[in-house]
């Protein structure tokens, strides 16, 4: 299989390729509108500028389209709540560089939603009422719309037959930064101070000048009070941070504990997707996400390429699933490591060799600050649907040419992964990751 020549992906464990074809090159998200997101409900709705109704029973909560434009989910999320005074939920996170459309659940009449207004690149549309929220996970996919700028002439490749390695993306782990996985690996190791090392100190040559050269300050003298007010506001965590150590108890564990529970979770998730990526890419060479035996799972897939529900291989299904796994109906499952499992054929002795040089075991992942990891089961390989491409002139950058792509994902698989295949970039930062 073909190497990755990314830096970065070498770094989070992306390492192959899946498919054989010469990459377009190009960039991604010059505008906000190259990057479009529309998210598919679970009963199959597609969640676009052509939604317009969507009921789940007469109930408490308004279901309505938030529609968003280069901002961060939870922020927007929560002005929305502010202005309205109602509780606000969301089936999944979306790009921040992006145009995407997603539904919501408000805990609030109608007429109260349908007054929004005002709030810089957020609009909502009110599509019906439920008896239950939204909740985390409640989807089955998304559809993309993006275009890469800036390519040669040339026929964009063709992947709507490959099956990719189902890797975890680059935004799971940070482009500019990419150091979410080494913070969640120390929390897993209860390293703590180190944890708080890298998360506040650690420079990196590729985040903006400012925090860069503030972290570098911090990291040569330690100084707190001088460098919280050195960072800059943008970096709200980080200062949160430290004027938890500057007040007291000296203790790391404690002050980690004073942020966000939902960002010490996104640490170790990432720690979690890294060993994933590792174990996924030790046995791409041998063809093993491809290959079953008596222990392992592997789940059908549905119209929207999920898996439907885990099987367990055994002496009595294993040439059914088999069959099932080669003819492209079903897909063998991987664990993500945690607290839980144990290791299946699929998995071979890849897990049991990264977690030895990582110097881990499944035990470390109970109770890092008051959380348990037990881990769960993702497929090993993943293939885009309804995928199709067209080339054009590129209005934006003249002399060259973009290529717009449409394709739709399960839960939980990144575009990225698609977009890497097709373009093939060595600095997935500057190509606009």
């Amino acid at each position: 299989m073909e190497r990755t020549k990314s830096v970065l992906e070498q770094s989070i464990g992306m390492e192959y390729y899946s498919c054989h074809f010469e990459g377009s090159g190009g960039r991604l998200r010059q505008v906000p509108e190259d990057f479009v997101v529309e998210e598919i409900t679970p009963e199959g709705i597609i969640m676009g500028e052509e939604a317009r109704s969507l009921d789940r029973g007469e109930g408490a909560y308004t279901l309505a389209l938030l529609k968003k434009k280069s901002r961060d989910l939870i922020p927007a999320i929560n002005a929305i709540a502010k202005r309205l005074k109602a509780g606000v939920s969301f089936a999944g996170i979306k790009d921040r560089r992006a145009v995407t459309y997603q539904l919501i659940s408000v805990h609030a009449p109608a007429q109260q939603v349908d007054v929004l207004q005002g709030i810089e690149g957020i609009s909502l549309r009110v599509l019906g009422r439920s008896k239950y929220p939204v909740e985390p996970g409640d989807l089955k996919g998304n559809r993309f719309t993006i275009t890469i700028r800036s390519i040669q002439d040339g026929p964009l490749p063709q992947i709507s037959d490959c099956w990719l390695l189902n890797y975890f993306g680059h935004q799971r782990f940070g482009t500019a930064r990419p150091n979410t996985h080494k913070i969640g690996r120390l929390l897993v190791k209860r390293d703590y101070e180190g944890a708080v090392r890298e998360f506040l100190a650690e420079p990196y040559p590729t985040e903006p000048a400012t925090s860069r050269a503030a972290r570098e300050s911090l990291k040569s003298g330690w100084d707190l009070v001088k460098s919280i007010r050195e960072f800059p506001p943008g970096l709200a965590y980080e200062r949160h941070l430290m004027a938890r150590l500057i007040k007291g108890p000296p203790s790391y564990e404690m002050a980690l504990k004073a942020l966000p529970a939902t960002l010490l979770r996104l640490f170790i998730d990432s720690y979690q997707s890294y060993l994933f990526n590792r174990a996924v890419s030790l046995r791409a060479e041998e063809a093993i996400s491809r290959r079953i035996g008596i222990g392992d799972y592997v789940s059908p897939l549905d119209r929207w390429g999920s898996p439907s529900r885990p099987i367990r291989c055994d002496s009595a299904n294993e040439e059914r699933l088999r069959r099932m796994v080669s003819s492209g109906k079903a897909v063998a499952m991987m664990r993500v490591v945690g607290s839980r499992g144990g290791a299946t054929t699929v998995e071979g002795d890849a897990y049991l060799s990264i977690m030895e040089e990582e110097g881990i075991s499944q035990s470390d992942f109970r109770s890092i600050l008051g959380m348990i990891f037990e881990g769960t089961l993702r497929p090993t390989l993943v293939r885009p649907i309804g995928f199709s491409s067209s080339i054009m002139e590129d209005d934006l950058n003249h002399g060259m040419r973009k290529a717009t792509v449409k394709f739709s994902l399960p839960k939980a698989c990144y575009a990225t992964v698609v977009l890497r295949e097709l373009m093939r970039p060595q600095d997935p930062l500057s190509a606009g990751y």
